[in-house]
């Protein structure tokens, strides 16, 4: 197996090299597009363009203005819809089982003004977390500009040209780095030097976007396969946590897998709108009623092409989702609140777990047949979401607290979130076990110190 770092450094190099390959690409679009077409690229900005602008902006202040109303609104109100939740859960439960016509009759209509009542401010506050199957996870495509189509053909090729001349420059082989294990510079018995020059300067041509595209694929695979390699060793782990404390846990990072951030979907969108008044207390932890197979473009695209109450978009949605695989990815900015716990917004983060875990058919959108794939988070998914749940105790003051700080959607809600098939015991005692370890843990404190440095992370 090729050491991850073999792979890092000529993929470091291919990046630096591909931002150059975009400045020239950058001078030759100055160069050559006023003689590819007879647009004027310097003509002054449209005034009519510029007035939706500003209302756009004007707009988006004034719906962030009522969102925040309705939130605080809610909020009053959240003492009595825990108890109105709480109620809805009994029925359904009592339906689950009840047989007698009357008696369910009486249980459906209880449900249904129970639901109707707590559904009036989740329609401002949060996503609808049920997806019905017929939603296609897939979008459609469109036809290119002819005209653009030319102008970028002939700009790829100045590119490719630039690339190819970086990497015999630099003496970069990059694929001479896969396929033997090399650094590069020294030769492939496998493929010639001019051949891998070429090869390497076509991908850096293609700019840093493949290139970055790559990176990030190469470190998540580290990150999954580094999750699933762990699983076997953290459950003997944890176990021997339960009675005594390992006296190596100084030394050992207690499990940690780096978690990607950097502001989420939109940062520049979320920068003047859903800002918080002061940094979050609570965690609110969700399934997305999904499919287990979906992706989080996919989620991230459902949830954004749903309305709310006033017809208006979603801007954003949960915090973090953990997709089946383990893997983490941020979606509401955490220094900004998000849409998915009505009357907890403003001073939560929210969890999402990819997938459907409510077995219940009496429930509408459940998932007792597998129709949405898993009906029960992976182990590396439930251990993810574990993870992040402990590092947000540590950058927030969130208590370690089931019932008040770390606490399922449905504890709040009328929607049943995050399933009754969902292992709330299994996640608790994880989450509890991280925050134990990395407590004592050097290493890990470490991490959770460079962590905090990043943007976007505190009002």
């Amino acid at each position: 197996m090729v050491a991850f770092a073999t792979v890092m450094v000529p993929l470091a190099k291919a990046f630096g090299l591909a931002v150059v390959a975009e400045r020239i690409l950058e001078l030759g679009k100055n160069l050559l597009e006023p003689r590819l077409s007879s647009r004027d690229t310097r003509a002054q900005p449209d005034a009519a363009a510029t007035r939706r602008a500003v209302a756009d902006v004007q707009a988006r202040a004034q719906r962030d203005a009522a969102t925040r109303a309705a939130e605080q609104a809610a909020e009053q109100r959240a003492p009595e819809r825990s108890t109105q939740s709480a109620q809805l859960h009994s029925v359904r439960d009592r339906l689950f089982t009840e047989s007698d016509p009357a008696k369910r009759a009486a249980l459906l209509k209880q449900a249904g003004d129970l639901s109707a009542a707590l559904t009036v401010e989740e329609r401002h506050g949060e996503w609808e977390e049920r997806v019905p199957t017929s939603v296609l996870l897939v979008q459609d495509a469109s036809d290119p500009d002819d005209g653009w189509t030319l102008r970028s053909f002939v700009l790829q090729l100045l590119g490719f040209a630039a690339g190819i001349l970086l990497a015999s420059f630099a003496d970069l082989r990059l694929f001479s780095a896969f396929l033997t294990g090399g650094g590069g510079g020294g030769g492939s018995a496998e493929l010639p030097g001019w051949v891998d020059h070429v090869f390497t300067g076509l991908f850096i041509g293609g700019g840093s976007g493949p290139v970055h595209t790559l990176i990030e694929f190469v470190t998540a695979r580290r990150t999954i396969v580094q999750a699933a390699e762990l699983t076997v060793a953290e459950t003997a782990a944890d176990k021997a946590f339960v009675t005594s404390s390992p006296p190596e846990v100084a030394t050992w990072d207690g499990g940690w897998v780096d978690v990607p951030y950097a502001g989420g979907v939109d940062v520049d969108l979320l920068q003047s709108v859903h800002r918080r008044d002061a940094d979050p207390t609570i965690i609110v932890y969700h399934h997305t009623g999904m499919s287990s197979d979906s992706t989080f473009d996919d989620v991230v695209r459902v949830i954004k092409s749903g309305t709310d109450g006033s017809g208006q978009p979603w801007l954003t949605g949960y915090h973090c989702v953990i997709l089946a695989d383990g893997s983490a990815h941020a979606f509401c900015r955490w220094d900004r609140y998000g849409s998915h716990a009505a009357g907890f917004n403003l001073r939560s983060l929210g969890l999402g777990f990819n997938g459907n875990f409510e077995t219940n058919p009496s429930v509408p959108f459940a998932n007792p047949d597998g129709r949405y794939g898993a009906t029960r988070p992976t182990e590396p998914q439930l251990r993810a979401g574990a993870r992040v749940a402990a590092l947000w105790t540590f950058l927030y003051r969130v208590p370690v607290d089931f019932e008040r700080g770390i606490i399922p959607h449905r504890q709040i809600a009328g929607k049943s979130c995050a399933g009754s098939n969902f292992p709330y015991d299994d996640f608790k005692k994880l989450v509890t076990f991280y925050r134990r370890t990395w407590e004592q843990s050097a290493l890990a404190q470490e991490r959770i110190t460079a962590f905090k440095l990043k943007p976007y992370l505190y009002v």
